[in-house]
């Protein structure tokens, strides 16, 4: 049938290899490679088994059976061939491979599965594919009880029936018939067969009425294939042999090999094929052209052909309607053809592209894929998907129809009889719809692009591992069944991501948390009570102004900046919440990637509450500001310029030690001190006021004067009683401002 005519041409460049250079030129040798080239399959076999009694397992007369058996669909006398030609030392992974195939079509999977197993790491990647895919077969199965398939009734007879298409109420298809003459190269394998077009009225989706002949006047008298209608269904592209004369005249070809070609012809309304055809502008007595597919707007023209420059065999080719006419033909890619046979091409309303390959991981024999199209790129398409079972099986599977707005459809296949028995079958597909998925991989911290992400993608049946150098991933997933991605970086922790996708999950984002990259973090707490403050901004800023960070805790309070560089003098905050102080403090990053854990101490503003001033010491009885109480009043100085609104009072307190009047007076000049080195560094004398309170306000029970006080009291506690201290007092009015110099916060 058709199928073999097609698929037996990728093979004669192939198959006869180095019998004769093997010096067994025998006669049944040389006739049966005479046979061969012209494809009279069936002597041919015969041939090579007669010289195969001479010499048993001889791998080239074994190969040459296995394949004759091939092209005659005879899987179970092509088994035990390929399994002889596999046992030599001579053989290819494309012989374990085409064995493999063979056992598949012979329901041996075990040994199928222990075959494929040995192209485990070939450099063919399809081959390996298969090697993979066979360490889980029963991912073909999934979800095979959501189909439903149905021989149609009235059209199959005991030969070929195949490449159904909706024409109106008819379902129009083509058929083998006997009697005809084939050219000379074809006859004796074909067994002088013929194919042409036939068309039979729906009863329903299964049932039909009387087959009878579609427009025999534009049909060959050798064979015609595969078809299409445009949209408005006012032309016709179909399949036929090229012109003989044509062919002997042009291409000189002394076998009368045939090619097939395409040609157009307009219809009318009645279902009436204008006799005068056009031969596609692309058709060539040196390759074939067929298969024709058009998209629903009928502005994209697929086809098959074995043109130069494919992948092998034959690939699927794609044209573009421009104002001429039909653009050059353009390959497919290798998202959709292979070193093998892609053939059948057929698209449905969405653009889905469906055809069957015999070199893609399947069940054996053609297997039906779809390929799904780019939503970004014009005709491109995402790799390639076995449809899986029920719709593909062991045997042939191919020539798929999709009904408009529908499931259902209508394909071909040869499972029932196998051999060259193909016959119709309508289908129902409720297996979830695969849809188009862009995986975005993100960082946690600022939400930027990870480049240079390897993954793994597992959700049934598709197990893919892939890199991204964007960030970003296409590809298809289905509806209602979890996917589990699992992505790794240098950079990053290493994440799992788990997710049933529903309809709307058509963008999926993968949060990467960075390794250690000179990130500063912790909590922002009460300086009170040391619980975390959410609603707090914190920022990370440089002397330049450049802000590293700006985000608003939640309630745990956490705070994460990275990136951050070295050796440069930063500063980090929390900027005013009605109820606590504006902060800021200034780090430096160590060296590189290291992080830094430092918790940020909000403190609350109340008017009146006294806040210690740690490290604040002077020499005894002194009051001049030492250097490290300097550092320590610094902090309050950037307090006061980053809350301008605030009016303080700095206070200085003594122990009980000594006179009172002397801790009195010693603690005023000690706090008029503290209070001028804030106004040396800009704080505007009405925002601070310095003040003396000697051993007034202890803070504990250490007096030392007084009727019958005597002084107990231990060090630390006296310690606590000499300190200095703020409190606001009051806020400037937004008109009085603050007059300080150099105030503005570095920001």
């Amino acid at each position: 049938m058709l199928k073999q005519i097609v698929l037996m041409l990728f093979f004669l460049s192939s198959v006869v290899l180095k019998g004769q250079e093997a010096k067994k030129n025998s006669g049944a040798l040389l006739k049966a490679d005479k046979l061969f080239i012209k494809m009279a399959y069936a002597d041919a076999v015969e041939q090579y088994e007669k010289y195969l009694k001479k010499y048993p397992k001889d791998y080239y007369a074994s190969r040459q059976a296995a394949i004759c058996y091939m092209r005659l669909n005879d899987q179970s006398n092509a088994v035990e061939f390929w399994k002889d030609a596999v046992d030599n030392a001579a053989a290819t992974s494309t012989d374990r491979f085409y064995y493999g195939k063979s056992l598949l079509s012979n329901n041996r999977m075990p040994e199928a599965r222990a075959v494929f197993s040995t192209l485990k790491g070939d450099k063919d990647q399809y081959l390996a594919a298969w090697a993979r895919d066979y360490e889980s077969p029963d991912a073909f199965l999934t979800d095979s009880a959501l189909t439903g398939i149905y021989e149609v009734k009235g059209l199959n007879t005991s030969k070929a029936e195949f490449s159904p298409v909706v024409y109106g109420n008819n379902l129009v298809y083509v058929t083998e018939s006997s009697g005809g003459v084939l050219v000379k190269l074809l006859s004796a394998w074909a067994n002088n067969t013929f194919y042409r077009f036939r068309q039979a009225q729906k009863s329903d989706s299964i049932s039909f009425y009387t087959p009878e002949v579609f427009n025999k006047h534009i049909q060959s008298k050798y064979y015609n294939g595969p078809f299409a209608f445009d949209e408005g269904k006012n032309l016709l592209y179909f399949t036929r042999s090229a012109s003989v004369k044509g062919q002997k005249k042009v291409a000189g070809n002394k076998e009368n090999n045939l090619k097939q070609h395409i040609f157009i012809t307009p219809m009318n309304r009645f279902g009436d094929a204008h006799p005068e055809i056009t031969p596609f502008a692309y058709n060539s007595y040196d390759y074939n052209c067929l298969h024709p597919a058009l998209s629903k707007d009928a502005q994209y023209l697929y086809f098959t052909s074995d043109m130069p420059g494919g992948f092998g065999g034959f690939d699927i080719y794609c044209c573009k309607k421009d104002s001429t006419g039909w653009g050059k033909p353009v390959n497919c890619g290798s998202e959709v053809n292979t070193p093998g046979n892609e053939v059948f091409p057929n698209l449905d309303e969405e653009g889905v592209l469906y055809f069957s390959s015999d070199y893609r991981p399947g069940m054996g024999g053609l297997d039906i894929f779809t390929a799904a199209p780019w939503p970004y790129k014009d005709k491109q398409f995402f790799e390639a998907e076995n449809i899986g079972a029920k719709l593909n099986t062991a045997d042939d599977d191919f020539g798929v129809y999709i009904l408009d707005k529908s499931k259902s459809g209508y394909l071909s296949s040869n499972r029932k009889n196998k051999f060259r028995d193909d016959d119709i079958y309508y289908f129902i597909n409720n297996k979830p719809k695969s849809m188009p998925v862009k995986i975005r991989f993100r960082d946690t911290l600022n939400g930027k692009p990870v480049s240079g992400t390897s993954f793994t993608i597992s959700a049934k049946p598709l197990q893919l591992s892939a890199k991204t150098d964007t960030g970003y991933y296409f590809t298809r997933l289905k509806e209602n069944r979890e996917v589990i991605i699992t992505s790794e970086n240098d950079d990053y922790k290493t994440r799992t991501f788990v997710k049933t996708l529903g309809k709307t999950d058509s963008i999926l984002i993968i949060a990467l948390e960075p390794k250690a990259q000179n990130c500063i973090k912790g909590i922002i707490r009460d300086k009170d009570d040391n619980t975390p403050v959410n609603g707090l901004k914190v920022v990370v800023y440089d002397d330049d102004g450049n802000r590293y960070y700006d985000a608003v805790t939640d309630s745990s309070g956490r705070y994460q900046v990275c990136n951050l560089p070295f050796g440069k003098d930063l500063y980090i905050g929390t900027e005013k919440k009605p109820d606590y102080f504006t902060n800021t403090e200034k780090f430096k990053m160590p060296g590189e990637k290291q992080d830094v854990e430092r918790d940020i101490y909000a403190l609350r503003l109340v008017v009146g509450k006294a806040v210690k001033i740690d490290n604040i010491y002077f020499d005894l009885g002194k009051w001049s500001i030492r250097s490290d109480a300097a550092a320590e009043l610094d902090k309050l100085v950037q307090l006061m310029k980053d809350n301008p609104e605030i009016v303080i009072e700095l206070s200085s307190h003594t122990d009980c030690r000594g006179k009172a009047s002397a801790n009195l007076l010693l603690s005023d000049k000690r706090a008029k001190s503290s209070a001028a080195y804030l106004i040396s560094k800009g704080i505007a004398k009405t925002r601070v006021k310095g003040k003396g309170y000697g051993e007034s306000k202890l803070l504990n029970a250490c007096a030392c004067e007084g009727k019958e006080i005597t002084d107990t009291c231990p060090e630390e506690q006296h310690a606590q009683n000499r300190r200095s201290e703020f409190k606001v007092t009051g806020f400037l009015s937004t008109k009085q401002g603050t007059g300080e110099r150099n105030s503005k916060k570095s920001k």
